[in-house]
């Protein structure tokens, strides 16, 4: 008798908005996870590139923008502990990055790479509307 009572007041506490604010959140940090070890692969592989090639280094505009790709790729694993933070970090180093590197063809890149940015000011926006702050006077 007291565990169908556990289980209905749980069900009581996860309340539908809840409950999709909770996957959203979950899909964000798993998208975020993804994203870091995609671009962060790229990162190494550009970084090893640099350090091991016997070609003079890269003009420091390069290296400014290798600058940028390792500020986005901290904000994916930021973004798990710190969600503003992180997700703020991501989209503006994504705008910065991506609009430089990848030029015109940057919308798509940039689209994709601040997706758990997007899930999680989503989560934010739907707790902020749930549960708004009270008025004090």
């Amino acid at each position: 008798m007291l565990l169908v009572h556990e289980n209905s007041r749980k069900e009581q506490m996860m309340t539908s908005p809840s409950r999709s604010i909770t996957v959203t959140r979950i899909a964000a940090r798993v998208c975020s996870l993804l994203l870091f070890i995609f671009w962060g692969s790229f990162f190494i592989e550009h970084m090893s590139w640099f350090v091991a090639s016997k070609e003079p280094a890269p003009p420091l505009r390069i290296w400014l923008l290798q600058f940028g790709h390792f500020i986005l790729i901290a904000g994916y694993l930021i973004l798990l502990r710190w969600e503003k933070t992180g997700g703020v970090m991501i989209v503006v180093s994504a705008l910065l990055f991506f609009s430089f590197a990848a030029g015109e063809r940057a919308l798509p890149y940039i689209i994709i790479s601040i997706l758990p940015a997007l899930l999680i000011g989503y989560c934010l926006w739907a707790e902020k509307k749930i549960h708004p702050l009270p008025v004090v006077m």
